[in-house]
């Protein structure tokens, strides 16, 4: 036994997903990029706001330090060189008490050495006395001393003085300080201290050292923050992508399926043309070699009746006229459609059936699965001329005896399969008949599938198999 499979056209399409959604790959250099940017400007910004930060609070403490330092020597020191008012030099009583303070108590350990200057340049007193009395250049401190301001520096090297060579590396605290007339408030000398700066440059080290970890670690904290952030937008930037990539994919598809419509649209009106003028032509035959052929025949009797005006029998001719009529009747019930709209699928198929059998007398088995779907009209109208062309066929074609109709549901497939056991036919000679030709056309255009089986001598199968939710869309 042969088979014909007739299908409509589908759309196949291949793409590479890769190509189209985000790999791990292109995430992950997204995130890099992001990340390593946002890295880049925070770090930067980061190490110039800590060194600023931790500059200005080293120069606030050390600031605050040498101020405190500073007025300390000067309030100590000012009631003993208000001499320095009236005289280049201090008085031997002053120098005996300053030597007394300065050799005892805090200053002999904080104070490394002590010189005060006269305005003139002239060391009026030193815990040094090979320098007393000695003229020197004016200093770049000594001369913001004059001028009423503090001057304080590290100066880890002292080669021009007679200091301990222990204290020669170690980070010396050099401040020069004004020292003022109590009467007039006047700048009457400058004191020059050498204190020992090692706790104070320790305490500067560890201030910078908390200044550039906090400010690290609220660093960290923000490329933490910045990392989320950049991350959970690289993901929601893919999630976006690869959904609209699905859509791209869709709308391609719809595209191509609408093109793939849009030329089995063509070529159906182009067959559906051909269908009518054929329609028209089979019409044009039936009534040619039936009716007219009949009513042909009738005249011819009419024409021999007796000339001689004796009595005509009417009956052969009535009978004639008759059967004309009836084949005009037959051919107009083929043609013309039962009101089915409101009509449920399983009344559509019975209609069928009981029409066919009251017409050729020829009893049709039938089996109906129930439930059956709700259908549109145009996939109702394709199924009733299906039942009634191929138990048409069956009959006139197939000379067949028994025919069977059977209707389920499977897998949201409807199928309608129409047999008979009649001679069959070969499927692959060419006829001039447009009645399968037709059906395949309607089921074809509701994006159903047409098969035929048949072989001669071996009866015919025809099976309809429509998907319903498409049919219900199509229609």
């Amino acid at each position: 036994m042969q088979t014909e499979t007739l299908q409509p056209s589908k759309l196949f399409v291949s793409l590479e997903i890769r190509d189209i959604v985000p790999s791990m790959g292109q995430k992950s250099d997204l995130i890099r990029w992001f990340f390593g940017t946002a890295a880049t400007v925070l770090v930067i910004g980061t190490l110039l706001i800590g060194y600023w930060v931790t500059e200005a609070v080293e120069n606030g403490v050390k600031k605050n330090a040498i101020s405190i330092k500073a007025k300390f020597v000067a309030d100590v020191i000012s009631p003993l060189v208000q001499d320095l008012q009236d005289r280049p030099a201090l008085e031997d009583d002053s120098r005996a008490e300053l030597n007394q303070l300065f050799g005892q108590g805090l200053l002999k350990t904080e104070i490394i050495l002590v010189q005060i200057w006269t305005p003139n340049g002239i060391i009026a007193y030193s815990n040094d006395p090979n320098v007393i009395g000695r003229i020197f250049n004016q200093t770049d401190g000594m001369k913001l001393a004059l001028s009423g301001q503090t001057y304080a520096e590290f100066d880890n090297v002292l080669d021009e003085l007679s200091i301990d060579e222990t204290l020669r590396t170690a980070p010396l605290l050099e401040i020069y300080t004004p020292l003022r007339s109590e009467a007039t408030g006047q700048v009457i000398g400058v004191v020059e201290l050498y204190a020992d700066g090692t706790a104070l440059r320790a305490l500067l080290v560890e201030t910078r050292t908390h200044g550039l970890v906090i400010v690290g670690a609220v660093a960290l904290a923000m490329l933490g923050a910045i990392f989320l952030v950049v991350y959970q937008g690289a993901e929601t930037i893919a999630q976006q992508r690869r959904a609209l990539d699905n859509k791209v994919i869709e709308l391609s598809g719809l595209l191509d399926q609408n093109r793939i419509l849009a030329r089995r649209v063509k070529k159906a009106n182009l067959k559906l043309a051909e269908l009518n003028e054929s329609a028209l032509r089979r019409i044009s035959a039936d009534l040619h070699d039936g009716p007219l052929q009949l009513l042909s025949f009738a005249g011819l009797r009419l024409e021999s009746a007796n000339p001689s005006g004796g009595p005509v029998d009417l009956h052969p001719i009535k009978q004639t006229v008759e059967d004309a009529m009836r084949e005009i009747r037959q051919i107009c019930r083929g043609l013309s459609l039962p009101e089915i709209s409101e009509w449920n699928l399983a009344t559509v198929v019975r209609t069928a059936i009981d029409n066919h059998e009251k017409r050729t007398g020829i009893e049709v088995s039938q089996i109906l699965s129930e439930p059956l779907p709700s259908l549109p009209l145009a996939a109702k109208t394709t199924v009733y001329r299906l039942v009634q062309e191929t138990l048409n066929n069956g009959v006139h074609h197939g000379r067949c005896s028994h025919q069977k109709v059977t209707v389920a549901i499977e897998d949201k497939i409807l199928r309608v399969e129409v047999s008979d056991d009649g001679i069959g036919f070969d499927p692959t000679a060419r006829t001039s008949g447009l009645g399968l030709a037709g059906l395949k056309e309607r089921i074809n255009s509701l994006g159903g599938e047409f098969l035929l089986e048949t072989a001669e001598n071996n009866g015919t199968s025809v099976v309809m198999l429509l998907p319903v939710e498409f049919a219900k869309d199509a229609a």
